[in-house]
């Protein structure tokens, strides 16, 4: 178009003009436009040219290079020097320099190029299968279960192995079911249909047309049997639904689509139960997400606010996808329905909770209602599930509180696809009730957060969670103005509980004093002390945990705050927030995870610093794992305790008793024959035994701990002694059974098999030398022990109590004639029996090493023979080592090192213990080191280990660690294929 010249605009109107004006312009600017997209398109046209050439070049290098390389090798060789060769000769147009510099040489470096790999030569079933991927549709469309009959229980890979042995194309089988006892049914495309019938009747195969999956004999579960003719259609039906859905799971997508539409129209599967593409791929062409496959374990949580005023008693389900609690009459079930799940198991689940006055049922029920909650749709299992209300009389509190709001958004396809599966249902009216959806709320899930508050009566539930335990800082004892403080308040403050006990002890009165008040004024006189000294700790909350702190919550509200930005935005801003949103997501997740990883790691160096603690933690998480048998009440634990007592209080009334009973013994003085001089119990004692006491760590429930009474021992010791003398005065001990040589043999056995469990050994192992090592007495000699104490005890007990006329009016039921005649206590001396405990212990302890020396004597074994004579602790269970290095020691100790006689790898001898002393591999300097013995007959390396010192704070020997590193070479002589990529020749991990 010419431009309009401005005198020809003369005499035009004003309007005209300026329409005339502005269209030139815009013309002039699309003109300059296409005139640059031309220029691009000549310019790529050029460099698509190039770009042909280029390719063409690399292919015919490619083929020079594959056809220059010798048959031998599997690279050649691609030199990258200049054109001459001469590596000196920089470029003219190089930098000054250059040529002085290290880095000019590394251009002639030769570098291995990978020769191409052949590929297989495709099967003809592949070609077909490509061939048909590329081809136009043609012919019938769609797709047909063929019916066969199977004479037994079969398996997917069976069928589709035999079905390929009678020459069946098995990729052409989409999928195989077994809808009725004797049928398999193969869905298969209806073009390969005709051919697949083929082949089954030239191998006599019988091709059941006129079967029907719907019909009701083919229900054929015994739990069935009583339904009538109807509800057995109606149960086919559901079976067969349930069998399309889990084949669409796992076809692939292209195919399932497809399949989906042919089960919709045969009237199996609903319209929105038709897969559509959820399948993504990354960069990397790894599959993210495929149909069929769920996150997490499919498991139920509750998470009870520790402010919670009222006891939360879990009730046992029959199921493991439901959990239930009862809060004083009130049940609350909490349910996750996998999607994958059959309906008739969603029913039986259901059918299986125990429906009360007051129960509320919530949870993912994967469930759509349609027009009951307002959601647009519903699927077969929303529809079982309506039914199953309406039987039982519950309501949809969704429906009544918020209607029409999605429960679960996702997207897919670039859409926004919402349902209303997660739902409260109940069958008890509630009071102010009120359902809020956090639509606005990042919770890292597609699901969103609900929360139904209602007024509920509770109270008439008395049962209250225990009280919390109490905490002080317990460190600060160890300040001297804080020790002394405590001394003086708990001095002052125990003048009145010293006053009562002494006047206890001194005259005692006719009846049982309380014990239990006595003891409860002693701990909360502590308390009140440490109270007024240190100052009382606020308990640490439950939900508290180590690795949250400032930075991880900031990152959290960082996180939300993007997320209600998204939600709130309309327009572009979505796309903007939505990435700040998914940035926060992923900033937020990674200091968890880093947060997570470092309190782990401190925890782990702080297990190996503290072995009490170590071990501590394991026997915690072994008594987690193992399952505890307790009397549980649906009301909660002050009620079962109240049952408990009740039941108690009927066994031991005494309604079985005879009604005519002896006369109890007159007693001719008015006050418990035994003095304060007589009581075992000494301040010595006391101090003695508070000084052992294990710290952070106390029996019972009244919590007092090592920490509080050392700093007052000497204060403390005068009470001690007092209520332990009361209580030893007005107490006694149940009668003990006697054990037969078939009890203490399965004792016996039980030690050996813990013994076994520890040390890795096998059921037959022999254990004699690991209880010498570890001190462990046999379990026969434990319960003689035992009935010896019982039996002295027994000789100092009031004869008013219960175990003194039990003996003295009933001898012939009295167990302490027979226990009396134990070997023990017969040849315990007279005098003995009236000293003090800890004389008898040592007694007992030189009769047990006196018989063990005995033992030595008479035993033929060398392993326990080489061990220490005198009783006692190893210093291998106790001296600095890794756990490898004391394993080899026990081993050694234990006979498993060297273990069996076999080949020794110097090939002059077998690796017998003596060889090993000689042995070549292992170094001779090393064995000069150890302690020589005073005859050949003891082994050098069990008079070493004999050797050591018995105290692990002495320091260790100079050849400690020449031991280590011999019993080192001897493990890699007899175990060659063992992992010791972490040690070293030197051993001793710990230095």
């Amino acid at each position: 178009m010419a431009n309009l010249q401005i005198g020809n605009m003369q005499g035009l109107p004003t309007e005209l003009t300026s329409f005339l004006t502005t269209l030139q312009a815009q013309i002039m600017n699309v003109q300059n436009r296409t005139d640059q997209l031309e220029r691009l398109a000549a310019e790529n046209a050029r460099l698509t040219t190039e770009l042909d050439h280029a390719r063409t070049t690399i292919a015919n290098l490619q083929k020079q290079l594959g056809s220059q390389s010798a048959p031998e090798k599997n690279f050649s060789e691609i030199s990258l020097s200049n054109p001459a060769g001469a590596v000196g000769a920089p470029d003219k147009n190089n930098e000054p320099g250059l040529e002085a510099s290290t880095w000019a040489s590394k251009a002639s470096v030769s570098l291995p190029v990978t020769a191409p790999k052949m590929s297989a030569v495709p099967s003809a079933r592949r070609i077909a299968a490509s061939v048909r991927m590329f081809a136009l549709p043609s012919g019938p469309s769609g797709y047909e279960y063929v019916y066969i009959p199977r004479s037994r229980r079969l398996k997917h890979k069976e069928v589709r192995s035999s079905l390929r042995t009678l020459g069946v194309d098995s990729s052409r089988l989409l999928d195989i079911i077994f809808p009725a006892r004797g049928v398999i049914g193969i869905l298969v495309h209806v073009q390969y249909a005709d051919t697949f019938k083929a082949k089954l009747t030239t191998a006599s195969v019988e091709i059941l047309d006129a079967f029907d999956p719907l019909d009701p004999d083919n229900v054929a579960d015994p739990k069935y049997a009583s339904l009538s003719t109807h509800e057995l259609a109606n149960t086919a039906a559901m079976l067969h639904h349930d069998r399309c859905l889990q084949a669409l799971q796992f076809l692939r997508p292209h195919v399932a689509i497809p399949v989906g539409h042919f089960f919709c129209e045969e009237g199996w599967i609903s319209e929105d139960e038709i897969p559509t593409r959820t399948t993504l791929t990354n960069a990397t062409g790894g599959s993210l997400f495929k149909p069929g496959t769920y996150r997490g374990s499919m498991g139920v949580s509750v998470l009870i606010s520790p402010h919670c005023p009222y006891a939360v008693t879990q009730i046992p389900m029959p199921s493991k996808y439901a959990l239930a609690v009862k809060i004083g009459s009130l049940r609350i079930v909490c349910l996750y329905l996998p999607p994958n799940m059959p309906t008739h198991d969603v029913l039986h689940v259901l059918s299986s909770i125990p429906l009360t006055h007051d129960t509320i049922l919530c949870g993912d029920f994967n469930a759509r209602l349609g027009s009951v909650t307002g959601d647009y749709a519903s699927n077969s299992r929303g529809l079982a599930l309506c039914s199953w209300i309406e039987e039982r009389s519950l309501s949809v509190v969704n429906a009544d509180l918020a209607p029409c709001i999605p429960t679960y958004i996702s997207f897919r396809n670039n859409y926004e696809i919402s349902s209303i599966i997660d739902l409260f249902i109940t069958n008890m009216p509630l009071i102010n009730p009120s359902l809020h959806i956090a639509t606005d709320l990042s919770l890292g899930s597609d699901h969103r957060l609900l929360s139904l508050s209602f007024t509920y009566d509770l109270q008439h539930s008395t049962n209250m969670p225990p009280p919390l335990r109490k905490t002080w800082n317990l460190s600060r004892l160890n300040e001297p103005d804080v020790h002394a403080l405590y001394a003086h308040i708990f001095t002052q403050n125990s003048t009145s509980l010293l006053s009562t006990l002494q006047d206890i002890v001194q005259n005692p009165p006719l009846t049982r004093p309380n014990i239990d008040a006595i003891t409860d004024e002693f701990n909360l006189l502590i308390y009140d002390s440490l109270n007024s000294s240190i100052g009382h700790r606020p308990s640490r909350p439950n939900h508290w945990k180590s690795f949250w702190n400032v930075a991880l919550q900031t990152a959290a509200d960082r996180h939300n705050q993007c997320y209600k930005k998204w939600r709130l935005v309309i327009g572009i801003d979505k796309v903007v927030w939505w990435t700040k949103h998914k940035h926060a997501q992923a900033e937020f997740r990674s200091q968890v995870q880093q947060a997570k990883r470092q309190s782990w790691h401190v925890f782990c160096q702080s297990m190996e610093r503290d072995f009490s603690k170590a071990t501590s933690k394991i026997k915690q998480l072994k008594r987690r794992r193992q399952p505890q048998h307790t009397f549980q009440h649906d009301d909660g634990p002050a009620v079962a305790a109240a049952t408990m007592c009740d039941y108690l209080v009927t066994v031991y009334s005494g309604h079985i008793l005879p009604a005519t009973r002896p006369p109890a013994p007159m007693t001719t003085c008015n006050s418990v024959p035994f003095a304060s001089d007589d009581s075992p119990f000494t301040s010595p004692i006391v101090e003695e035994f508070v000084q052992f006491m294990p710290n952070r760590k106390a029996p019972g429930p009244d919590h007092i701990r090592a920490e509080m009474l050392k700093p007052v021992k000497t204060h403390v010791s005068p009470i001690l002694t007092l209520l332990f003398t009361v209580c030893w005065q007005w107490s006694y001990v149940p009668t003990i059974s006697t054990l037969l040589k078939q009890d203490i043999k399965v004792l016996e056995s039980i030690q050996d098999k813990c013994l076994c469990m520890i040390v890795g050994g096998h059921a037959t192992s022999s254990t004699i030398v690991l209880k010498h090592i570890c001190n462990l007495p046999s379990m026969k000699f434990r319960a003689d022990v035992l009935i010896v104490k019982f039996c002295i005890r027994s000789h100092f007990l009031p004869a008013q109590c219960l175990l003194s006329l039990l003996h003295r009016h009933h001898t012939i039921y009295s167990s302490l004639v027979s226990l009396g005649k134990t070997n023990l206590l017969s040849h315990l001396p007279p005098t003995l029996k009236l000293q003090s405990p800890s004389a008898v212990k040592n007694h007992f302890e030189s009769i047990r090493e006196a018989g063990f020396t005995t033992f030595l004597q008479s035993n033929t074994q060398v392993l326990i023979q080489a061990c220490r004579p005198v009783l006692g602790v190893d210093p291998i269970l106790f001296l600095p080592a890794s756990h490898v290095e004391r394993g080899r020691l026990i081993r050694w100790r234990m006979g498993w090192l060297p273990g069996k006689p076999k080949e020794c790898p110097c090939g002059s001898d077998h690796t017998s213990r003596c060889h090993l002393l000689d042995c070549p591999l292992v170094p001779v300097a090393l064995f000069e080191q150890l302690p020589q013995p005073d005859h050949d007959q003891i082994h050098r390396i069990d008079f070493a280990i004999t050797s050591l010192p018995l105290s692990s704070q002495e320091p260790r020997p100079a050849y400690w660690i020449p031991l280590l590193t011999i019993l080192w070479h001897i493990d890699i002589i007899c175990n060659p294929d063992g992992d010791y990529s972490h040690e070293t020749e030197h051993g001793a991990l710990w230095i």
